[in-house]
């Protein structure tokens, strides 16, 4: 049996400075990987590295990034490149989830949304998918989606809309690739409570009204934990698995494909 191991391959896991995103940079790290913190906040993109180091892991490297500007994409790329040598795996994770009704749902957070959750998804897949070509050895691409790009979530307009999109982008990626030996695939988080960043005060309040529970962390907490079959939330570990594997050569057939990660709340 092939051993999962990322040995000598560097990652960039964007929004990796907490949340999902930080249980995907440490699991890549554990598995071998350089990876490059890339967070638009720096300070929280230090901390994950300093404890990637502080466990032994191998090398880190926190970089700066707004994902929605296409400049310092090209610039966090370049640096990642120069500083690691190469580039193998893009983990596209940076995102928001503004919570309104339909009718009430502002202008402005919509287009926020849609540029970080999507357009910041293309602009570093276009930028890494140039560098992976020109390497010649292959890679892969991870589009972080979510349950709710598969069944929308209420009071997610944007959110949802873009999570069904960077679904759209890695089939679309997975074809235009594969003859580079680039493969692209997508998971698909259930409800990460703990640590995650969309998951702020104001998304628990809002998440709470619409549930009809008291506005409190453990009582949405206790409220979606019971939607899940496994009875629990999903944590940023338990993607950080399926992003390794996928990445590893055991999956080197496995392109295109989208895979939850939920408790079995979706069953798809």
């Amino acid at each position: 049996m092939i051993g999962i191991s990322l040995a000598d391959r560097t990652a960039i896991v964007t929004g990796s400075g907490s949340g999902i995103g930080q249980g995907i940079a440490l699991g890549l790290a554990r598995a071998g990987a350089g990876v490059a913190i890339a967070d638009i906040r720096l300070d929280a993109a230090r901390q994950t590295a300093d404890e990637i180091v502080a466990a032994g892991g191998p090398q880190a490297l926190p970089v700066e990034v707004d994902v929605t500007s296409k400049p310092s994409v090209e610039a966090m790329v370049a640096r990642v490149r120069e500083h690691f040598g190469h580039i193998d795996i893009l983990v596209n994770n940076a995102g928001i989830a503004p919570s309104y009704n339909l009718v009430d749902f502002p202008e402005d957070d919509w287009d926020r949304c849609v540029a970080i959750n999507l357009k910041g998804y293309f602009l570093c897949g276009q930028a890494v998918a140039r560098v992976l070509i020109e390497q010649g050895r292959g890679g892969n691409i991870i589009n972080v989606s979510s349950k709710s790009g598969v069944r929308g979530s209420s009071e997610n307009s944007a959110y949802n809309a873009t999570k069904f999109g960077v679904i759209g982008l890695a089939q679309g990626w997975c074809r235009e690739l594969a003859r580079y030996g680039i493969r692209v695939n997508s998971v698909l988080p259930g409800n990460v409570l703990r640590g995650s960043g969309i998951w702020s005060e104001e998304y628990i309040q809002a998440r709470a009204r619409r549930a009809g529970v008291p506005a409190t962390r453990e009582a949405v907490e206790e409220y979606y934990n019971r939607q899940v079959p496994l009875g629990r939330q999903c944590h940023p570990e338990d993607v950080a698995n399926l992003v390794v594997f996928l990445c590893s050569d055991m999956a080197s057939y496995i392109t295109g494909c989208s895979y939850l990660v939920d408790g079995g709340q979706e069953m798809r």
